[in-house]
Formats: C-alpha cells, structure tokens, sequence
C-alpha cells in the first residue's frame, strides 16, 4: 500500500476514535478520559496498519505487540490513577479559560490535536509494516531491546511515583529510585521507547521511521512534557533544590 494511502486510513481512523472517546468525555463529563485514549490510540494505529499490510508474523506482529505492551500499559496506568480524582487540575483550568465553549474547544484544541500526534508519532510503527525489504536483523534485535528497555524504564518510573505519592506529605517531592538520577525518568523511558520503534524501522531502510521519534521528543523536551512539569514546581523550594543537582532527563549520577 502506498505511504499515503496508509497515512489517509489511519488519520480518519484516528479521527473516529478520538471522536468516540470525545463523545463518552462529554457524557460522563471528564475531559481527562483523552489521556487514557492517548495509550490506546497508537494501540488501534498499530493493528490498523499490520491488518492494512496483510497482517503476517515476524518483526511487524512484533511491532503490533510491543505497541500495544506500551500503550495498554500506559493507559491502565491512568485509568489507575484517575479512577477515584476529581478531573485532573489542566482541564478544570480550559473549563475556566474556555467557559461556555469548553466542550467545542476540547474538541479541536485537545482531542484532535491529540489525534493529529498519534497519526504523526505513529509513522514510525507504519514504517515497519510498509516496508517490503528485508530487515538487518542484527539492527532489528537492537532496536526491539531499546524499545523493551524504554518499556520497562517507564514503566518502573511510574509505579516509584504511585507508590511515593500515597505516602507523600505536602511539598515533598520524589527523589529516589529512578528519580534520584533524573528529574523525568518516565519520560526518558518513553522517549527510549520510541527511539526504539525508530531503530527497528530503520533496520528495514525506512529512514523516515525516525519522524515519529522526533515528534515525540520535540513533544515532550520543548512543548508539553517536561516544559509544563518544571513550570509548575518553580516556586517549590525543595523542587529547586533538587533540580539543581539532578539531570533533567537523561539518568546521570547526581551533580555534588
């Protein structure tokens, strides 16, 4: 199938999940359920374009599996964590913002910007099921131990977090762990993991398996990521203090 094709499949695909999980936000009245479909919209991608390309075993079922690992994981990871909050503080703030507008603007600012990134973020999966040369498997085997890797240290980050956070007292903040050497560690792991889609791409010669990779970091490093993260702890002192000698991203030994 021609990657335009591909692309045009998939990005209407993405449209009417996004759109489904706007609609059950909008009945239940949670604008925070987009970050459980987040996870699960490169589930759907992934199958939707193995099935696309024949489906088959080897290194493309692979890719489907690890997807779903990642963003199954990711998601139940958040339904975990919201299940009994009130709406996560970024949407009651858009509710504030946006007043009576609120649902629409959710629409297009949120649910289908968020649709427009798993699509763009999701090239680098189709770049594995488009390709018809045969894979490096040396290369490949590199890339699905990144991608593993990334998994795991994401995953870990996530479960330090939950558990600190049920014992935590007010304005302490997490420091051991994998944190002790990054002050995003879960991010790391996400960004390792795409690195790691990226690698298995390219072990076929689809060297524009990288632009999901890129997105995803240009994402979290310079947008919505860590930006946010480090401007909403500022003013907290011991976060300052910790910051100071701790890596940002990247696990690194603390600074003395």
């Amino acid at each position: 199938m021609p990657i335009l094709d591909m692309v045009v499949i998939v990005t209407m695909a993405v449209w009417g999940f996004m759109t489904a999980w706007f609609l059950l936000s909008y009945m239940v009245d949670r604008a925070d359920l987009i970050d459980i479909a987040w996870g699960l919209g490169f589930v759907w991608a992934a199958w939707l374009t193995w099935m696309l390309q024949g489906g088959g075993l080897g290194i493309k079922l692979a890719a489907a599996e690890f997807t779903t690992l990642w963003g199954l994981r990711l998601s139940l990871h958040i339904l975990r964590r919201n299940v009994h909050k009130a709406e996560d503080h970024r949407y009651q703030e858009y509710r504030d913002k946006w007043g009576k507008h609120f649902w629409t603007f959710s629409y297009f600012r949120i649910f289908l910007v968020q649709g427009v990134l798993i699509v763009a973020i999701s090239s680098s999966v189709m770049a594995i099921m488009l390709a018809t040369a045969t894979a490096r498997s040396w290369l490949a085997v590199i890339g699905f131990v990144v991608w593993g890797l990334g998994i795991v240290l994401e995953a870990e980050a996530d479960a330090e977090l939950v558990k600190f956070v049920r014992r935590k007292q007010p304005g302490q903040i997490m420091t051991s762990g994998l944190w002790r050497y990054s002050r995003h560690p879960n991010y790391f792991g996400e960004l390792t993991t795409w690195w790691g889609v990226a690698i298995v791409a390219i072990s076929f010669g689809q060297w524009w398996g990288v632009i999901g990779a890129a997105v995803i970091t240009l994402l979290i490093t310079k947008i919505s990521g860590i930006p946010l993260l480090e401007k909403h702890y500022a003013n907290n002192k011991a976060f300052q203090r910790y910051k100071a000698h701790t890596s940002i991203l990247i696990p690194l030994p603390p600074k003395k």
